[in-house]
C-alpha cells in the first residue's frame, strides 16, 4: 500500500496492536475466504492504467468527472464481468469510483426491479440485454413535486384498449420524473412508476418499461424530453436527471405485470397486496446501511490515520508536541465511529437475512412478514443515514483545517452519505413510517409474535435491571435500551390518544405528536441495533485477543448512546449514580481501545485508491502528499492566472 516509507507513528502504533488484524478484516468480510476473494478481484484494478486518477478527481470540472466515471466504469465492469457477478462488481466499482457510477441505479435498482416486478416473459425480453448493458435504465419514481409521498406522484398511465397500449404523460410541472440515477445521459430505459388508469378508474401506482432514448443514437424518442438537473453536492458522477413525457405509447405487455395486470380489454386484475411493488426499495434500504458502515469506516481511516500522524500542543510543559489522538477528546471523537461501523455492519447482516427470508415467504405468496420488514427497514435507514452522516463531519472536524479541503477526502463520503437522508424516503417521513407501526402493534392492530423484535412492546411495563453488576453485562445494557424504546412508544402513544380523547381527529392528533413518534421511533431503532450488535460480536468465533477488543467497542457504543441520553435512561429507572458509572466505565473504553486505534481501521483494508485521502493514506506521508496534490492544482498550472493581466494589472499599474 505505497511506495513510500511508512511513517515512524504509524510504524509505532501498528507494533502496538493486541490482535491480529488480519484475523479482524476476515471477520468484517465474513471469512477469509471472501477476503481472498475480494482481494484477488481489487488487485485486478489496483494496478490498472485504466483506473488511475492522473489527478485528484476534485480538480475536475462536472462533466469531466461524468466522463472518466463512465469510462472506468465501462472498464470495470467489461473486464471483471467474466470472472465476477454483478453485485461483486458493483462493489469494486462503488469503490474505486470516488463520485458514484453513472451505471449504479442499472444495477441496483433497475436489474432488481425488472426481477421482482416483471413476469418471467418479460424477464426473458429484457433481463439478457440489461445484464450485457446492451440496454441500461434509471427507475425513474420520484418528481418534481413528489417524492416520499408516493400516492401523490402524478404521472399517468392511461389504458387505450383500442390499441392495446398505454399513454405515459406528465400532465403537470410538478409531474415531471426529477432526480433518477442514470437517467441524465446515460439510459436509454425507463421502469417509470406512474398512475395507472383504465376503464375511467385510477387503480393507484403501477411500473412501466419505457424506452426513452434510441438504441441506435441515443436520441431521445417522441414525446421523450429528458436531460440532467446540475451539480450535486455529491455523487457528482451520477447524472442525476429529469423526464417529461408527452403522451408516449407503449405496448400494453410494457406493463411490469408479475403482480398486478390489465388484461387485453383493460380489466384491472389486482395483486395479493398493493406493497408489493414496494420491494425494490426494500432492497434499497437495506443496501444503504451497508453503505453507512462502509462510508463511516473510511471517514474513521482517514481521521485516525492522520490524528495520529499529527502531532500538535502538549500536555505537560516542556515536552515534545504530542499525537492529537493521545488527547481523550479526540479518541471520544473518533474510537466510537468504529463501533458505529461495526454495529451498522452487523445490523445490515441480520437485516439482509430478514429481506431474504421475506422475499422466499412473497414468492409462496405469504406477505405476512412484508410490513415488519418495511417497518424495520424504514427506521434503520432514517437513524443510520443519520447518525452516519453527523459522525463523517465529526471526522472531517477532527482533522482540523486540512480535513475542510477537498483533497481530504472526507466531504466526498460526508456527501454521499447525507444524500442518504433524503433519497429512498426522507428521514422525517420514514422515522414517522416506523412509528405508525409500532403504534399499531400497541393497540393491537397489527399481529407480531412475542419473537418478533417488536414484540417487547406488549410485554408488560419495562425497566432498567434494577441492580447492575459493575461492570454491566452487555445483556443488561440491551435490556436498558429495551426499556427506553417501550417507554417511548408508550410516551407517544399516549400523547396521541390524549389529543383524541380531547376530540381531535386521528390525523390531527397524530400530527401534533410528531416529536414524541420520532423520539420513539429512535429509541426503537437505537434497540434493535443494540441487540443484533451484542449478537454479532457475542457469536463470534475469533480469537481471545480479537474478542476482547470487538466487546470493549460494542461497550463504547452502548454506553456512549446511553451518556449522551441521560434523561431517556433514567425514565426507565437508572439512577444518577448508575450513569456515572457507566460514564467512567465508556472512557475506561477509550483508553484500553487507544492502543489499537490505528490496527482498529487498518482492519477495514482500505487501499489508497478507496480512500483517495491525502490525509489517509497507509504510508502516513500527509504533509508529503498535501504539498505535492496541492502542486497539480489548475489554479497552479500557470505561475500567472489570466485574471491577473485582465484585473488586477490594470489596478497595479495606474496612477491612481
Amino acid at each position: 500500500m505505497g511506495s513510500k516509507k511508512i511513517n515512524k507513528d504509524l510504524m509505532k502504533e501498528r507494533a502496538n496492536a493486541s490482535f491480529n488484524v488480519l484475523e479482524l478484516t476476515n471477520f468484517l468480510d465474513g471469512n477469509k475466504d471472501k477476503t481472498n476473494r475480494r482481494k484477488e478481484l481489487e488487485y485486478l484494478f489496483y494496478n490498472d492504467p485504466e483506473v488511475q486518477d492522473v489527478k485528484p478527481i476534485d480538480y475536475l470540472t462536472h462533466s469531466e468527472i461524468y466522463d472518466d466515471s463512465l469510462r472506468k466504469s465501462l472498464h470495470i465492469f467489461h473486464k471483471a464481468m467474466e470472472l465476477a457477478d454483478p453485485q461483486e462488481i458493483l462493489s469494486i466499482a462503488d469503490a474505486i469510483l470516488q463520485e458514484a457510477s453513472p451505471l449504479t441505479v442499472h444495477f441496483v435498482m433497475f436489474i432488481p426491479a425488472l426481477m421482482g416486478l416483471a413476469t418471467e416473459e418479460q424477464q426473458a425480453k429484457w433481463l439478457p440485454d440489461a445484464l450485457e448493458m446492451k440496454i441500461i435504465g434509471s427507475y425513474a419514481q420520484t418528481e418534481l413535486g413528489h417524492g416520499t409521498f408516493l400516492r401523490g406522484l402524478e404521472t399517468t398511465a392511461t389504458y387505450d384498449p383500442h390499441t392495446e397500449e398505454f399513454v405515459i404523460n406528465s400532465p403537470t410541472l410538478s409531474s415531471v420524473k426529477w432526480w433518477p440515477g442514470s437517467l441524465g445521459k446515460t439510459a436509454n430505459f425507463a421502469i417509470v412508476l406512474a398512475q395507472l388508469h383504465t376503464k375511467g378508474k385510477n387503480y393507484g401506482l403501477h411500473p412501466f418499461m419505457v424506452q426513452i432514448r434510441s438504441r441506435d443514437n441515443h436520441q431521445p424518442l417522441r414525446g421523450i424530453t429528458v436531460g440532467e438537473i446540475g451539480p450535486k453536492v455529491g455523487f457528482r458522477a451520477s447524472d442525476n436527471g429529469f423526464l417529461k413525457l408527452d403522451n408516449v405509447r407503449i405496448p400494453r405487455e410494457n406493463m411490469l405485470m408479475k403482480n398486478a395486470q390489465v388484461t387485453v380489454d383493460g380489466e384491472y386484475v389486482k395483486p395479493k397486496s398493493d406493497k408489493l411493488n414496494y420491494g425494490t426499495m426494500v432492497f434499497v434500504r437495506v443496501l444503504i446501511l451497508d453503505m453507512v458502515a462502509y462510508n463511516v469506516a473510511r471517514a474513521a481511516t482517514i481521521a485516525i490515520r492522520y490524528s495520529a500522524v499529527r502531532r500538535q500542543a502538549q500536555i505537560l510543559p516542556n515536552e515534545p508536541e504530542v499525537q492529537i489522538l493521545d488527547y481523550q477528546a479526540q479518541q471520544y471523537k473518533l474510537l466510537p465511529m468504529i463501533a458505529f461501523s461495526h454495529a451498522c455492519k452487523a445490523t445490515f447482516i441480520s437485516l439482509m437475512d430478514t429481506y431474504k427470508i421475506a422475499t422466499q415467504d412473497m414468492e409462496k405468496g405469504d406477505l405476512a412478514t412484508l410490513p415488519e420488514l418495511h417497518a424495520t427497514s424504514s427506521g434503520l435507514k432514517a437513524l443510520c443515514t443519520d447518525v452516519g452522516s453527523a459522525s463523517i463531519e465529526v471526522c472531517r472536524r477532527a482533522c482540523g483545517g486540512h480535513g475542510y479541503l477537498m483533497i481530504s477526502g472526507i466531504h466526498r463520503l460526508y456527501a454521499t452519505t447525507v444524500a442518504a437522508c433524503t433519497y429512498e424516503g426522507e428521514n422525517t417521513v420514514l422515522y414517522l413510517q416506523t412509528a405508525r407501526y409500532l403504534h399499531k402493534v400497541l393497540k393491537g392492530q397489527q399481529p407480531v409474535t412475542r419473537n418478533s423484535i417488536f414484540g417487547y412492546i406488549l410485554d408488560g411495563n419495562k425497566m432498567a435491571p434494577k441492580t447492575l453488576s459493575d461492570p454491566p453485562t452487555l445483556d443488561e445494557l440491551v435490556a436498558c435500551y429495551c426499556a427506553a424504546a417501550q417507554k417511548m412508544v408508550f410516551k407517544a402513544a399516549a400523547r396521541v390518544q390524549h389529543f383524541v380523547d380531547g376530540g381531535k381527529v386521528q390525523e390531527i392528533a397524530w400530527n401534533l405528536s410528531h416529536v414524541d413518534l420520532i423520539s420513539c421511533a429512535k429509541a426503537h431503532v437505537q434497540y434493535y441495533i443494540a441487540q443484533k450488535y451484542v449478537n454479532w460480536v457475542k457469536k463470534s468465533t475469533v480469537s481471545k485477543n480479537l474478542k476482547d477488543v470487538l466487546v470493549q467497542l460494542c461497550y463504547l457504543h452502548l454506553l456512549k448512546n446511553i451518556c449522551e441520553q441521560p434523561g431517556l435512561f433514567m425514565m426507565v429507572g437508572l439512577k444518577e449514580e448508575q450513569l456515572n458509572k457507566m460514564n467512567d466505565y465508556m472512557l475506561e473504553m477509550l483508553t484500553l481501545l487507544r492502543p489499537n486505534a490505528v490496527a482498529l481501521v487498518d482492519a477495514f483494508d482500505f487501499h489508497d485508491m478507496v480512500l483517495s485521502s491525502a490525509l489517509g493514506c497507509y504510508d502516513g506521508n500527509v504533509y508529503e502528499r498535501l504539498y505535492e496534490w496541492a502542486q497539480k492544482t489548475p489554479m497552479n498550472q500557470k505561475q500567472v492566472h489570466d485574471s491577473y493581466y485582465k484585473y488586477l494589472q490594470p489596478v497595479m499599474k495606474s496612477k491612481l
